[in-house]
């Protein structure tokens, strides 16, 4: 007999990249929930199968989207990120942002649905936040309502994702289970970690070659004229990360990138792998801003941190493209997400990148889905 799906809610979905890696695990997203129009096309576009809600949480009533869409019956989890914009390392960490306060709102659903488990992501700055008051009280108002909370701090790149990405989840169950979580590392830093011998090996942290390689010289367009624009691969998989990508897609939907001035191309040419801004000659240095924009990616190791401005090569970060003189694509900072080439995005090329972004990446998020099954 076939295994029967676990029933979820999806809350804060954005464009599904936390959604793609339960389902991965086998769990079916009964509903799904996203306030920015064009995020919730993208859900919408990629989880047919699932009823998503074009709405403000805040403004919503439980017992009436009970009612209304999910016919009363029992939800085992409810996952999702509550937009975490003011617990970012990079903005302005008000802690009376009322964005911060959504978090919240997620509780209140926990509250009222009473699942088995749920599963909240967030950004590391949360953890300094009111100097640590901040996680405290969201495990003690899970506490409040019977659920046992553990804080995971995971790192994307030990679970099978070219990138150095760390995020915040946290998990509770009703019982004492979650105490006996495991989420089992899948890949090991070589740099850091001295190699196991025999069974215990894990494989290296997969590199920006290995997620890129493939289309490494394959230019992308610059102007979208129409949303479903592609590109024809020029060659097969060359890795195993690759074939998961490539998986029921014939071709590369998404890969814009924005065009540049000449004189941010020339500043582009002069920085090598793995260099930044901080490298270039004096002439070509910009006065002020943040010292590590310009920076660009190196092919023998994982990306650094995929964010929502991923498009801008002014911005801070590592989003310049290995071996060609632009920002990285859409499809190519889909791909450091771990999203599949088959997976589309929605809006203006600016938003597509913020949907990138922003995502949980999918294969981290199956990690810990599969965990989560281990425990249930």
């Amino acid at each position: 007999m076939s295994e029967k799906k676990k029933i979820l809610i999806d809350l804060f979905c954005g464009a599904g990249g936390l959604s793609l890696g339960f389902e991965l695990a086998n769990f079916r997203i009964r509903l799904a929930i996203e306030l920015e129009e064009n995020y919730y096309r993208a859900y919408k576009r990629n989880h047919s199968e699932t009823l998503s809600l074009n709405e403000d949480i805040t403004l919503l009533n439980c017992e009436e989207i009970s009612e209304k869409y999910l016919k009363n019956k029992e939800i085992d989890g409810i996952i999702g990120g509550p937009p975490c914009i003011g617990f970012s390392t990079v903005g302005n960490r008000r802690p009376d942002d009322p964005r911060n306060m959504l978090i919240f709102y997620f509780i209140q659903w926990v509250k009222y649905f009473k699942p088995k488990f749920f599963v909240m992501e967030n950004v590391p700055g949360i953890l300094s936040m009111g100097k640590g008051k901040v996680v405290e009280k969201v495990v003690n108002l899970y506490k409040e309502i019977g659920y046992n909370c553990k804080m995971e701090i995971l790192l994307a790149a030990d679970y099978g994702v070219p990138q150095l990405r760390q995020r915040i989840f946290f998990i509770g169950t009703q019982g004492k289970s979650v105490y006996s979580l495991k989420i089992q590392k899948t890949n090991k830093n070589n740099i850091v970690m001295k190699s196991d011998l025999g069974k215990n090996a894990l494989p290296s942290y997969l590199t920006v070659q290995d997620a890129l390689s493939d289309i490494l010289k394959i230019k992308p367009l610059t102007k979208q004229r129409v949303e479903n624009s592609t590109i024809i691969y020029n060659g097969p998989p060359l890795t195993q990360y690759q074939e998961y990508l490539r998986e029921n897609s014939n071709e590369l939907y998404d890969h814009f990138a924005p065009n540049h001035s000449e004189i941010v191309e020339r500043r582009i040419s002069l920085i090598d792998q793995g260099m930044n801004h901080s490298s270039l000659p004096k002439e070509f240095q910009l006065k002020g801003g943040y010292p590590n924009i310009y920076g660009r990616l190196h092919l023998k190791y994982p990306a650094d941190t995929i964010t929502g401005n991923c498009g801008c090569v002014s911005a801070p970060g590592r989003f310049i493209h290995p071996t060609q003189n632009r920002a990285i694509s859409i499809r190519e900072a889909a791909r450091l997400q771990s999203f599949p080439d088959r997976y589309k995005f929605c809006g203006t090329m600016r938003e597509k990148y913020k949907q990138v972004g922003n995502a949980v990446p999918p294969l981290m998020a199956y990690v810990v889905a599969k965990s989560i099954k281990n425990i249930l």
